[in-house]
């Protein structure tokens, strides 16, 4: 039903549902575009009172340079949610994924849709409206998956595979940057070298604000999605992944530094005190390396747009990765120093 040469539009995502038996014969269905970021297409899929979220990996990612990337990435994003699905049920947190309605060889899969009021918590932080409740519960959420796979032999045989990180993550962000700054490139190569090296428990890859719904509906219960990149690995990449996009908010927004510093501080200790390990020291290494690759790597914030934002975030990067910071309230001082100069 689909090829990865023909253009992925609205029709063929209805077709396909069809076709798969997600859409009921007789129904009426529409799509519409979802963004996906840069990864994907993403469409949401209605009919009456039900709908699916259809993905398709796009080959070559949607940016400036170069960025390829392997399209079976979509079914190690299936494994991963059915993972997450697992874990969370038998946890003590109250959060969600959305379930896999189908998933085919023509490397395409179906999800359910999140609850039509839930809210994309970047959304919300760029606003300036900073929920550190949100901040804890991701938090939690996080530890607990990180605790109760590290040693679950099957998931790390499930997930040993590490190409779709290095093709998402390590070459576009590390190695980009690494090339775009010589100054602090033999840090951020043996940054490169530890992550890669490392291989303790199932890592999300993409544990940010735009990969967290929040439905308060009832109670605050956020969403977690977009699991391409999951991979056996190291934790300090999730819990840095998380931390940078709060920080580089409290810089771009500095005016509100201190709600987004304490929603930062509010993930750490929860995520802290649900696993059994320290990974605070390379929770900063990697943490540095990511502040600077999302302004010069393949995938810059979109929306630090004021070159003195960008430069005050280089300047926090590079200290830290210079050695000036090896704790997370450390760097958050080079943070604070950088949001008061603005």
């Amino acid at each position: 039903m689909t090829d990865q040469d023909t253009e992925f539009t609205t029709d063929v995502a209805v077709e396909y549902c069809r076709h798969h038996g997600v859409v009921p014969a007789d129904a009426e269905a529409t799509a519409r575009s979802l963004g996906g970021g840069v990864s994907n297409h993403v469409y949401e899929v209605t009919w009456d009172d039900d709908c699916v979220v259809v993905k398709r990996p796009l080959p070559n990612l949607a940016v400036e340079d170069d960025w390829p990337a392997d399209v079976d990435r979509v079914h190690n994003e299936a494994a991963a949610i059915r993972t997450y699905e697992s874990i969370l049920a038998a946890a003590d947190v109250d959060a969600r994924v959305p379930g896999v309605v189908t998933e085919t060889d023509d490397h395409v899969v179906a999800i359910e849709c999140a609850p039509a009021g839930a809210t994309m918590w970047k959304t919300e932080l760029l606003d300036g409206r900073v929920d550190a409740d949100v901040a804890a519960a991701v938090g939690a959420v996080l530890g607990a998956v990180h605790d109760a796979t590290a040693d679950d032999s099957e998931v790390r045989e499930t997930f040993a595979d590490k190409r779709p990180f290095d093709q998402l993550r390590v070459d576009p962000y590390h190695r980009a940057t690494a090339r775009r700054h010589p100054d602090v490139a033999d840090a951020i190569r043996a940054e490169i070298d530890r992550v890669l090296d490392t291989s303790r428990t199932l890592v999300h890859g993409d544990y940010s604000p735009k990969n967290v719904l929040v439905d308060r509906a009832d109670a605050t219960v956020p969403w977690i999605l977009d699991f391409e990149v999951a991979h056996w690995g190291d934790p300090a990449f999730d819990t840095a992944f998380m931390l940078n996009h709060l920080y580089i908010k409290s810089i771009y927004n500095h005016g509100q530094h201190a709600a987004y510093a304490d929603a930062a501080d509010r993930f750490w200790d929860a995520y802290d005190a649900a696993v059994g390990w320290d990974v605070e020291r390379e929770t900063v290494a990697e943490l540095a390396v990511l502040m600077l690759a999302r302004v010069d790597g393949k995938s810059p914030v979109e929306y630090v747009d004021r070159e003195a934002v960008a430069d005050a975030l280089r300047r926090v990067a590079k200290r830290t990765l210079r050695g000036d910071a090896e704790t997370l309230s450390a760097f958050a001082a080079l943070a604070r120093e950088e949001a008061s100069a603005l």
